[in-house]
């Protein structure tokens, strides 16, 4: 359980110390946390130095969730994008040691309809090693194929929820990837997503789940609520 992205000034107050260095903002959050998303990973390619800074700052175990940058997902759209792809899990493989490797998200636009050949042809890029998670936006995805599809690559259907969308409750992998992304939630919505996750950790499925970033610092609040603090 954790939030989507961790260093942001606007938390300073209500989330971290008022006078913390943002160079702490990390070690901070990971006393807090066993894991975070991190979007910066879509719009620049990571750097190996980069994420051996990060894992050196947190305890072992503590996972970082990756974005797939948006070569392979936005602009290449899935199609001919092996070395990219290849480039960014070399790059997300040092995060290994330590046991810092969460899943990558791989996040479709949402003009993006399911097409299963590529869906197929893309899945079968993943080394075994890599635990993906899709988010899928375009209406044509919600289909028993493209779970079929992600079952038998052991791929987690990524469920999102939003002002306007509320997720099906389809697990496809021994992991589920949730994204809290409604601005506001009551103690009763957070109470529900609560016992959906512990329902779920007694079947065995490990429970990846980020809270959207805002502003106003509750994403570590409702973090803390869901994780019974």
């Amino acid at each position: 359980m954790g939030t989507s992205g961790y260093s942001y000034k606007e938390w300073k107050g209500s989330f971290y110390p008022e006078k913390l260095p943002d160079r702490e903002m990390l070690s901070f959050y990971a006393g807090q946390f066993k894991t975070v998303e991190i979007n910066h990973s879509f719009y620049r390619m990571p750097t190996e130095n980069l994420l051996l800074q990060w894992a050196k700052t947190v305890p072992e175990g503590f996972r970082f969730a990756l974005k797939a940058n948006q070569q392979i997902t936005h602009i290449k759209r899935l199609r001919g994008c092996q070395d990219v792809l290849k480039r960014f899990l070399e790059v997300a493989s040092v995060l290994n040691d330590g046991d810092h490797l969460g899943p990558i998200l791989v996040q479709l636009p949402p003009n993006f309809k399911f097409d299963q050949s590529l869906l197929e042809d893309f899945l079968a890029l993943r080394p075994p090693a890599f635990a993906f998670a899709f988010e899928v936006r375009h209406p044509s995805w919600y289909t028993e194929e493209t779970y079929a599809v992600l079952r038998r690559h052991g791929v987690a259907l990524c469920l999102a929820e939003t002002e306007k969308e509320t997720p099906l409750e389809v697990l496809t992998a021994d992991f589920t990837y949730v994204r809290l992304r409604r601005e506001n939630y009551t103690a009763k919505q957070l109470a529900a997503w609560s016992k959906r996750f512990g329902e779920w950790l007694g079947k065995g499925v490990n429970v990846y789940a980020y809270c959207k970033h805002e502003d106003a610092g509750k994403a570590p609040a409702y973090a803390h609520a869901l994780l019974g603090g």
